[in-house]
C-alpha cells in the first residue's frame, strides 16, 4: 500500500483518469426490436434504405398543375385548366397531364406527371369539368420533391445516440423492425459491514438496514444499466476479495458500498490490492462528501468503493460511478456534458454556507416555490449519514474547490436528483 494512495487527488484529475481506464472496456452489441428501444444507445449508424420521399408529393390540398400553363394567371385574367381527375393519397399515379389540364389533389398525393406544382384552393373556382386559376406560382411550389427529406444511403441517425420517442418513429418510417444498440451494462452492489442486516431481518439498536444498495440500484437502472445486488460481506479481507472476484465474472462493474474509509477494519482497498489484475487510481479525492472513495480497475472492468454513509455514497456515485457507467452504456459524451444535460433548476440561497478551501463541496437542498417563476433552496449541512436529508433534499448544489463560502441570496444552480 502506498503512501500517494492516500492523498487527496482533484476531482477533476481522478475522474478524467478514471475514465480514460475504463473506456478500454467496450460492451457488445444486441439486437433489439425497435419498439422495444427508447433510451437504449444506438450501436451503429440507421442509414435511410430508400429517398424521402420516393416520389414528387402534394404538401397542400389543391390542384396539379404545370406552372407555365398558369403563368399569366391574375386575378382579372384567371387562367382556365381543364379537371381531369382526383388523386387522393394512397393512390398511385395514373394521371399523365397534357397542357392546360389539372388535376384536384389531396395533401400527401402522388404528383402526376407532368406537373410541378400546386395551386390552392383559394386561388380556383371549379366549375363542372373545369377550374379557373386565379394566380401564377413558381415551380415547385407547394411540393416534397423526391429525396428532398432524405437520400437512399445518408445516415439518418449516428451511433451512439440515446434513443428517443420521435427517434423510434423516424427508424420504423424507414422500414428497420430491429436495430444493434449497446447492451445494458451489468452492474453488481456488494454491500459491507458487520453492522448490516437484510431488508427482511429488524434490526436491532447495534445494527443497520442495508438501504443503501437499493439506493444504488435503482440509480444505476435509471441509468440505463441493470442492477444486481449481492448478499452483505460482513467485514473479513477474504471474504469480501471472493464476493468481488465473484462478481467480476458476472459483471461489467463492480461498486462495493461501504468500507472505504482509512481504517484499520476498512479491508476495500486491500482486498481489491490482492486481487490479479487490479490498479488502483485512487483512494481519497478532495470532496465533501464522500472523498473517501475507492476507484480502481480490475481486469479491465471499473470496481468503485463508496462510503458507506448514505449522503456520502450518493456523491461519489453521482460525481464517479454515473459517468462510467454512461461510459459503459455507449454513451460518447464526457461527464461534464452529462452532467450539463442533467435537469437543473436556479435557485436563491436561503441561508449562508461555509465550504472548506480546497475541496468541492456538494450539498443537499430543499426547494420551494416563491411565486413569480422564483424558487428558493434551504441547504442541509447535517452529516452525511442522515438519510432523512437525502429523502427531504430535491438536489445539490456544488461549490468549487476554491471557493470558501455561499451567502444567503446567491442564485445557485441544483442539479436535480
Amino acid at each position: 500500500m502506498t503512501e500517494s494512495l492516500f492523498l487527496e487527488q482533484p476531482v477533476d484529475l481522478a475522474l478524467d483518469n478514471y475514465l480514460k481506464e475504463s473506456s478500454q472496456f467496450i460492451l457488445e452489441a444486441e439486437t433489439i426490436n425497435v419498439e422495444d428501444s427508447l433510451a437504449r444507445i444506438l450501436y451503429e449508424d440507421i442509414l435511410v434504405k430508400y429517398d424521402l420521399p420516393a416520389v414528387d408529393k402534394t404538401l397542400i390540398d389543391g390542384y396539379a398543375v404545370n406552372s407555365k400553363d398558369i403563368a399569366e394567371a391574375d386575378t382579372n385574367t384567371p387562367v382556365t385548366l381543364k379537371l381531369i381527375g382526383e388523386a387522393n393519397v394512397g393512390d398511385t399515379n395514373t394521371f399523365t397531364v397534357s397542357a392546360k389540364e389539372a388535376v384536384k389533389v389531396s395533401k400527401g398525393a402522388i404528383m402526376p406527371e407532368n406537373t410541378n406544382s400546386v395551386v390552392m384552393p383559394e386561388d380556383t373556382l371549379t366549375e363542372g369539368k373545369k377550374v379557373k386559376v386565379f394566380a401564377s406560382v413558381v415551380t415547385g411550389c407547394q411540393v416534397a420533391k423526391k429525396a428532398e427529406d432524405s437520400k437512399a444511403g445518408d445516415v439518418f441517425i449516428l451511433k451512439q445516440r440515446k434513443i428517443r420517442p420521435q427517434d423510434i418513429g423516424g427508424i420504423i418510417g424507414l422500414g428497420y423492425r430491429q436495430i444493434k444498440v449497446f447492451k445494458k451494462p451489468v452492474i453488481t452492489i456488494i454491500p459491507t459491514g458487520n453492522e448490516l442486516v437484510p431488508i427482511d431481518i429488524e434490526p436491532d439498536p447495534t445494527q443497520i438496514t442495508s438501504s443503501n444498495s437499493y439506493v444504488l440500484r435503482g440509480f444505476v437502472e435509471q441509468l440505463g444499466g441493470i442492477g444486481k445486488i449481492a448478499s452483505i460481506v460482513k467485514d473479513e479481507l477474504k471474504l469480501l476479495k471472493k464476493a468481488v472476484s465473484k462478481a467480476l465474472e458476472v459483471s461489467n462493474m463492480v461498486i462495493i458500498s461501504g468500507g472505504c474509509s482509512t481504517g484499520t477494519k476498512d479491508y476495500t482497498l486491500r482486498a481489491i490490492q490482492e486481487i490479479e489484475g487490479s490498479k488502483i487510481l485512487a483512494h481519497s479525492v478532495a470532496m465533501k462528501p464522500g472523498g473517501h472513495v475507492l476507484l480502481a480497475i480490475v481486469n479491465g472492468k471499473p470496481v468503485i468503493g463508496l462510503p458507506g454513509h448514505p449522503v456520502s455514497s450518493l456523491t461519489s456515485f453521482h460525481v464517479f460511478a454515473k459517468p462510467v457507467l454512461r461510459k459503459l452504456s455507449g454513451d460518447p459524451r464526457s461527464f461534464w456534458q452529462i452532467t450539463k444535460d442533467t435537469p437543473s433548476i436556479e435557485a436563491i440561497l436561503t441561508k449562508n454556507i461555509k465550504s472548506p478551501e480546497g475541496k468541492e463541496d456538494y450539498v443537499r437542498v430543499r426547494l420551494k416555490e416563491l411565486g413569480d417563476g422564483k424558487t428558493s433552496a434551504y441547504p442541509f449541512t447535517g452529516r452525511s449519514s442522515f438519510l432523512s436529508t437525502l429523502v427531504k433534499s430535491h438536489g445539490i448544489i456544488k461549490i468549487c474547490a476554491d471557493c470558501t463560502a455561499l451567502y444567503e441570496g446567491d442564485v445557485v444552480d441544483v442539479l436535480l436528483f
